[in-house]
């Protein structure tokens, strides 16, 4: 059953199938525009890709290569604020 806008009418009573199989038509059609095919200009795709390659935004973040103290003494700390503030530099669009 496709997604029927007019479903539920007002003032009456809700019916389980129906709403089930308008909220499963609902999911069909947003599962059909979270695909490639569903990008058709050049803008739409564009913000696509760069939506599928922002995971790797902090790629160039290397990580600390440090092991836990059980003490941090204050260059330990400072190396992870660095590292902190250059993560976020890197996240930012």
């Amino acid at each position: 059953m496709p997604y029927d806008p007019n479903l539920p009418q007002e003032n009456t009573l809700i019916d389980a199938a129906q709403m089930r199989a308008q909220l499963q038509a609902l999911n069909a059609l947003i599962q059909a525009r979270a695909t490639p095919e569903y990008v058709t200009t050049a803008a739409n795709a564009a913000q696509y890709a760069a939506i599928a390659a922002s995971s790797s935004n902090s790629n160039a973040v290397a990580t600390l290569g440090q092991f836990a103290d059980g003490g941090y003494s204050q260059s330990q700390m400072q190396d992870v604020i660095n590292k902190l503030d250059e993560l976020i530099q890197a996240l930012r669009r």
